[in-house]
């Protein structure tokens, strides 16, 4: 299995801010569209920070298709991995994972699984609360552990873009 860092462009985990691939070429950081909206750079996805209820973070998770998943922290349970979605066979292959930072823990790893090959990335913090990770290649699986928590799930197929326009799978 490699181990490679995610280019998501996210906030850094790394003293100063800072990364291996800022400013260095390759995927280049995330693109900020507006305040609270970021533009993963392998899928296209789109996530957006907003407020849930009683003022908590809220993460949504929009793809070609539209809104995939509002997380909003409780303090009666976590989900540490909320969804796991792959590009289709006619798009450039990506995998992606988001979830929820379980308590007491400030880096999550992700294992994205194939047939024959793996790739290991650290997920990037987002609102304090939520962590994504995004890899290049359609995987079948994916293994997050932060702290003591690790779960592993089934990567599914990203949903299709609505009208067939950029992003279909």
């Amino acid at each position: 299995m490699s181990d490679e860092r995610s280019r998501t462009g996210l906030p850094s985990p790394f003293p100063g801010g800072r990364g291996p691939w800022d400013g260095a070429g390759g995927e280049g950081p995330l693109r900020t569209l507006v305040p609270n909206e970021l533009r993963l750079p392998l899928s296209g996805w789109l996530l957006r920070i907003a407020r849930g209820s009683a003022g908590r973070p809220a993460l949504e998770v929009h793809s070609a298709a539209g809104l995939l998943d509002v997380s909003v922290p409780s303090t009666l349970s976590v989900s540490a991995l909320r969804g796991a979605r792959h590009s289709g066979p006619a798009a450039a292959p990506w995998s992606l994972a988001w979830g929820q930072l379980p308590p007491g823990a400030d880096l999550v790893e992700v294992d994205f699984r194939g047939w024959r090959r793996g790739v290991r990335v650290q997920a990037f913090t987002v609102a304090e609360g939520f962590w994504v990770a995004e890899a290049g290649g359609r995987f079948r699986s994916v293994t997050c552990s932060a702290g003591a928590t690790r779960v592993t799930a089934r990567v599914a197929r990203a949903p299709r873009a609505r009208g067939g326009g950029p992003g279909a799978a």
